[in-house]
């Protein structure tokens, strides 16, 4: 059974419902308009084997058809499916239809032109029905320009479509609307349904068309100086709408196409064949749509089945050809990287067979059923994922596709776990143990590959082979056939996603210009903690509150084992978790990629956040380039300085480790950073992140929930009064915190204040050292809020000697009960504390003593500093920081009681 682990509250799919109403409403309307005595029912685009030079430049790169389907196939898939009418829209040529004719089948001629339309510097194809052999020829020649096309065929009375009228080929996102102004005057019949695009584009298409007037297209003809009469159109004539399947798999063919009106149909095919009756109905535009649109899940089962016969069907491309290839140099590197993967999986036995059995189970083939016997147990799922898909093709068109695509993804959560449970049985996971193995150090020093290429492709020692001994090569042999069918699992799904929406821009440009049809703006916040022990998922806590109070158009989602949702919260199941070697019981968790993608498709989402460098980021990344959509990062660590204060590292290897995080930051659209100094450091010369993308923003102060209880000092050491003068400090207890600074620092104060105490609030892999060190300090270990509150209120100074931080959720804290605090002089306090105001900034160990000691010694200052630190804390309204986070997200303004001020 699937988990519904969508937020209660979330307006999850209302975009996508509203859609699929609209568009269902239209197409039962059409349903209607034609008695089915007079009708006939004609796929009016789909494809074989003879479209075999795609359009894609990667597929002419790498020399691949766009499909291996024959065409006896093809017309098998159609007849099951009801149709009345033959054709094949094969890329510019009809041979697929003259080889039906020889063979004695009644064929209606068509095929799919790529044109080019100059002005614009793009490619559409066009539809074209009934043509002749000799006009064939002429047509591909006249295709180099659309208006030479589109004029020879109106001459000749051959009738064209325009299908998928919002999908281009072109690089260009900035496509001029005026464009759809021609192609209102050239074009009388448009595809509304097209069985491999989704809702979206399809309800923009109907509603473009549907709102082309006779005295727009009378206008559209004299502001372009056009003749719709040279293009076959009559503009006092309703556009002709159409709808076809799209199909290169045989798997859909059929399913979606055109129901055409023909009056006394049953007399007149007695002297009449079917096609000359469709290409009369085509040419008068008495069509209606029927089918329907799956979203993107046809296509990912389509692109599933292409990727599987690639496996099986690819050929070495050569290493001329890609370099030598028209396209720029990332789309060769791409072609050579994507060709290797494929030749080595068509190399391994045990993948090539299991593609071939995904691609006969999508044909309705199940596999032999000796074969669960001689597959090993780990795997014997895969064979009953099989024997479900096969078993849903004699079914409903829906219910087959439902199916597929619940089994892919449950087939892709499955291989996952086999790779995880070979990892950690594995010697590699042995290593994780080992002192110093896979510490942050040993990886900081070590991660690396080496130039060399006879080092990793011949094994020829070098200084970097470690890496690649200890990483890969221990674990290549058991993960290969696992890996490569989650790759292709998870590659067919971004495919056929980022296909839909390669030109998201230009739909949503093109929604605006309609008036209509918006894709909502909502974003996903991914996040690898959010009820962990650390200051990270208490700040991202905050923030759930806040998005929760107001309805703001964000939700979060967590990989966690028992968390449950919540309003504007998703709670995934992850694959695995493991503690991360002196992270202090810190876990990480491998979320489940395919079904974070559902949920953000499904949601209705359009960007996305993520808030940690774990997994997160990798799933993250892999929605930006799925949906083609912004992605932001909100910095919260600072790993750079974080390995300067737990490890040797020396600057050379700190510097491999900022060139990571330079590439890492670069794929995002926007970083947010918590302090100044990040800001200057991500744009300066060190990672030249442009400035545009780089946004300041902050947490915001926690609220004071009354009453609070303060601490007796009494309570807390035997010894003590209220004039005893106690610090406080709550936090990780780990060495980047800065705390093993804090037995110098009381050491050196107690010189003049020798009954000064310590009061330590937190856990972490330091604690028994620090214990050691601090021996009549009171260590709290990890405390709930309320007591919390109550040593804010009873003690005096709050002590920060971190410099890792990047900005300081617990002086936020301090500050929000009325205690002042004395921190380092470093990025993060020094945007939050105001010196001598509400606390201190100083420069080391030494100053920070002397400055507790000045401050002991002043009492009206310290009154008069609660007082600035509660004022300092009401500067950090979560209103105001809220609505600036909103802001710099794109997202829609928030309700009307959080203040549209920025952060200072």
């Amino acid at each position: 059974m699937i988990r519904d682990n969508r937020p209660r509250n979330v307006r999850s799919g209302d975009f996508r419902q509203s859609l699929a109403q609209e568009f269902n409403t239209y197409l039962q309307r059409e349903s209607l308009r034609f008695a089915d005595e007079d009708t006939l029912r004609i796929d009016m685009h789909c494809h074989d084997h003879n479209s075999d030079t795609p359009d894609e430049l990667w597929g002419r790169i790498l020399g691949l058809p766009e499909t291996w389907l024959k065409t006896g196939k093809l017309v098998k898939c159609l007849r099951r499916n009801g149709s009345d009418v033959l054709t094949v829209t094969n890329h510019n040529n009809a041979r697929s239809c003259w080889k039906l004719q020889d063979q004695g089948y009644d064929v209606l001629v068509g095929a799919e032109f790529t044109c080019y339309f100059p002005e614009a510097n793009l490619y559409l194809h066009v539809l074209t029905y009934g043509f002749s052999p000799e006009q064939e020829v002429l047509l591909n020649n006249k295709r180099q320009n659309v208006y030479d096309f589109l004029r020879y065929a109106a001459a000749n009375d051959i009738p064209v479509v325009l299908p998928h009228p919002l999908y281009f080929y072109t690089r260009n996102e900035k496509i001029n609307l005026e464009l759809f102004e021609k192609l209102a005057v050239m074009f009388q019949r448009f595809e509304v349904l097209n069985g491999q695009r989704d809702l979206w584009q399809s309800t923009l298409t109907l509603n473009w068309v549907q709102g082309l007037t006779p005295e727009k297209i009378h206008h559209y003809a004299r502001k372009h100086q056009l003749n719709p009469q040279d293009f076959g159109v009559d503009p006092a004539r309703p556009k002709s709408l159409t709808g076809g399947s799209d199909d290169h798999m045989g798997i859909f063919a059929g399913q979606c196409g055109t129901r055409l009106l023909i009056p006394d149909l049953q007399q007149r095919l007695r002297t009449e064949p079917a096609s000359q009756l469709a290409l009369e109905a085509i040419r008068a535009g008495r069509t209606a749509p029927f089918g329907h649109v799956a979203e993107n899940q046809k296509l990912n089962i389509a692109l599933l089945d292409y990727f599987s016969q690639i496996a099986t069907n690819i050929e070495d491309p050569g290493l001329l050809r890609i370099l030598l290839h028209r396209g720029e140099a990332s789309d060769k590197l791409a072609c050579f990287a994507l060709s290797n993967v494929l030749l080595e999986l068509q190399k391994n036995k045990q993948s090539r067979k299991f593609f071939d059995f995904i691609h006969d189970a999508l044909q309705g083939k199940k596999p032999n059923k000796m074969l669960r016997w001689k597959v090993s147990k780990k795997y014997r799922f895969c064979i009953s994922y099989l024997e479900k898909i096969a078993d849903s093709h004699a079914g409903t068109a829906e219910d087959f596709t439902q199916t597929v695509n619940q089994s892919i993804a449950a087939l892709f959560t499955e291989i996952n776990k086999v790779i995880i449970t070979r990892v950690q049985e594995s010697t590699l996971a042995e290593k994780l143990g080992e002192p110093g193995g896979f510490s942050t150090e040993a990886l900081t020093r070590k991660f690396e590959v080496p130039s060399q290429v006879t080092a990793w492709l011949l094994g020829t020692p070098s200084k970097y082979t470690q890496v690649t001994d200890r990483c890969v090569s221990q674990l290549v042999d058991k993960l290969t056939f696992p890996v490569m069918i989650a790759a292709v699992l998870a590659g067919a799904a971004l495919a056929s996603t980022r296909a839909l929406y390669q030109n998201r821009t230009f739909l949503n440009n093109f929604a605006t210009h309609l008036g209509r049809n918006h894709h909502e703006h909502r974003a996903l916040h991914l996040t690898d903690t959010l009820f962990d022990k650390n200051g990270v998922s208490n700040s991202l806590t905050g923030k759930l509150r806040q998005i929760q109070a107001h309805d703001l158009a964000i939700d979060m989602l967590v990989c966690h084992e028992t968390a449950e949702p919540e309003p504007h919260l998703h709670v995934t199941r992850p694959l695995s978790a493991f503690t991360l070697p002196e992270s202090g019981g810190q876990q990480l968790r491998i979320p489940d990629l395919l079904e974070i993608a559902r949920i953000f498709y499904e949601g209705g989402y359009d960007r996305v956040i993520c808030s940690t460098e774990g997994p997160m980021v990798a799933v993250a990344l892999y929605l930006k380039f799925m949906f083609n959509i912004p992605c932001f990062f909100f910095m919260h660590t600072d790993w750079i300085e974080y390995i300067k204060c737990t490890t040797q590292a020396t600057q050379h290897e700190r510097d491999r480790v900022r060139r990571l995080l330079r590439l890492l930051y670069s794929q995002f659209d926007g970083i947010f950073v918590l302090n100044r100094e990040h800001r200057a450091w991500l744009t300066g010369f060190e990672m030249e992140l442009g400035s545009e993308r780089v946004f300041l923003t902050a947490h915001h102060a926690p609220q004071v929930i009354a009453p609070i209880v303060p601490v007796r000092k009494s309570d807390l050491f035997y010894d003590a009064n209220d004039d005893t003068p106690v610090l406080f400090i709550a936090c990780r207890l780990s060495a980047e915190k800065g705390i093993m600074d804090l037995p110098d620092i009381m050491a050196r104060a107690r010189k003049s204040l020798p009954e000064l105490k310590l009061v330590i609030a937190g856990s972490g892999p330091a604690e028994e050292e620090l214990k050691r060190l601090l021996p009549d300090a009171r260590f709290m270990g990890w405390i709930d809020k309320p007591t919390l509150a109550g040593l804010y209120a009873g003690l005096d100074l709050f002590v920060f000697p971190s410099r890792f931080d990047t900005f300081g959720n617990v002086l936020l804290e301090a500050f929000a009960h009325g205690m002042p605090a004395i921190a380092y002089d470093c990025k993060g306090p020094r945007d939050i504390i105001e010196h001598e105001v509400s606390g201190y900034l100083v420069s080391d160990p030494r100053e920070m003593a002397a400055q507790i000691v000045a401050h002991y010694g002043w009492p009206d200052t310290r009154s008069a500093m609660r007082a600035a630190a509660l004022a300092r804390a009401a500067h950090y309204s979560a209103e105001r920081i809220m609505a600036q986070y909103v802001e710099d997200l794109g997202l829609p303004a928030p309700s009307k009681n959080l203040e549209q001020r920025s952060v200072a």
